[in-house]
């Protein structure tokens, strides 16, 4: 058999070859690819016509994103359940969800103060928008701005209940998987382990 490699390293410290290069390589492949995900979620948010009149409603928006954003994690927790290294997909997973939830709020801000600047207590530009956001969902509430109008109070009664969900279920979803991957990969042997 021609190309298979021994399963241990020659300098017996009981990892398989390609252990530490390859978790190294891994972790910094996952946090460019979290980078670049944040980074196109963020540059479409500042980019997209999100305060031009639309014939749909900001309600329905919401709902397509959140519909999105279930997918998401979905597809994320069969990666970590997939991965070599689950903790290190899960944490991506993690911040993508964030990534994804936020964004797509900030842009109904956005539309919603556009559409009628008194919806909130002062007219948000869009980075008014995803700092109210972010506000909302690190549940700080500065009291700078604060939604007025019926429709964006219920908006961001939904902002803080989907952040309580992404807090409390998704995270504590993407952990279980990542635990449950980690075990079927049985445990590692760490040098100070080793019998002489």
């Amino acid at each position: 058999m021609t190309g298979v490699r021994p399963a241990t390293s020659s300098s017996g410290t009981g990892r398989t070859s390609g252990e530490r290069p390859g978790s190294l390589r891994r972790a910094l492949l996952s946090a460019l690819r979290s980078f670049v995900v944040i980074g196109l979620l963020i540059t479409a948010y500042a980019v997209a016509p999100w305060d031009r009149p639309t014939h749909v409603s900001a309600l329905w928006r919401l709902v397509v994103w959140l519909v999105l954003v279930v997918i998401a994690v979905a597809w994320q927790v069969r990666a970590v359940m997939r991965s070599p290294h689950p903790w290190v997909r899960a944490v991506e997973g993690a911040g993508i969800g964030v990534a994804l939830l936020l964004v797509p709020f900030a842009a109904v801000y956005a539309g919603l103060s556009a559409a009628d600047p008194a919806t909130f207590t002062q007219p948000l530009t869009r980075l008014d928008a995803f700092y109210f956001t972010v506000t909302v969902f690190a549940t700080v509430g500065f009291g700078d701005i604060a939604p007025v109008t019926e429709q964006a109070r219920l908006l961001v009664t939904a902002q803080m209940l989907a952040d309580l969900v992404l807090i409390g279920t998704i995270v504590k979803v993407l952990a279980g998987a990542a635990q449950r991957r980690r075990e079927s990969l049985g445990p590692r042997v760490r040098p100070r382990d080793r019998t002489p």
